[in-house]
C-alpha cells in the first residue's frame, strides 16, 4: 500500500512540471519575420526532480539560456514558491546581460510555451534591445 502511495506521489509531482518538448519551435516577431528557439535536455539540479530545481537548455541565436522557473521567499510565512507559468534566465555579458522569459500556456489541450521575450540591456552604452516572438508551435 505504501508503494502505491508513492508512486502515485510520484506522478502527481513529476506531472506538475511545465515541461517544453526538446526540438525546434518557430514563432512570429511580426508578420513578415519568424523567431525560433531550440530546446534541449531538461534536468534537475542535484539531480532532484522538483520544480525549483527544473532546468531547461534554450538556445536562441548563438546564445544558451539554463532556464528555470522565477521563485520567491516570504521571510515573514516562511513560504518559497514558484512561478509555474514562466521560465527564465540571464546570461551576463561584459557590458551588460542577456535575459530570457517564457511564458507557458496551461490548457485541455496543451501544455508548453506560447510566447518568450529576449532581451540585451547593455548597461556600458545603455542601449536595449528586446525582441518579442508570439504564437509558438513546434516544427520539429
Amino acid at each position: 500500500m505504501k508503494t502505491i502511495l508513492i508512486f502515485t506521489l510520484a506522478l502527481i509531482s513529476f506531472s506538475s512540471f511545465a515541461h517544453i518538448e526538446p526540438g525546434t519551435w518557430k514563432g512570429e516577431v511580426s508578420a513578415n519575420a519568424n523567431c525560433f528557439m531550440e530546446v534541449g535536455a531538461q534536468t534537475f539540479e542535484n539531480n532532484l526532480p522538483h520544480p525549483l530545481n527544473e532546468r531547461i537548455a534554450i538556445t536562441i541565436g548563438s546564445t544558451t539560456y539554463a532556464i528555470h522557473h522565477p521563485f520567491s521567499i516570504d521571510t515573514k510565512d516562511g513560504s518559497v514558491k514558484f512561478n509555474h507559468d514562466l521560465f527564465e534566465a540571464v546570461v551576463a555579458t561584459k557590458t551588460g546581460a542577456f535575459a530570457l522569459q517564457i511564458t507557458m500556456l496551461h490548457t485541455d489541450n496543451f501544455e508548453g510555451p506560447s510566447s518568450f521575450v529576449v532581451m540585451e540591456d547593455n548597461w556600458k552604452t545603455g542601449v536595449k534591445e528586446i525582441v518579442n516572438c508570439s504564437n509558438l508551435k513546434k516544427v520539429n
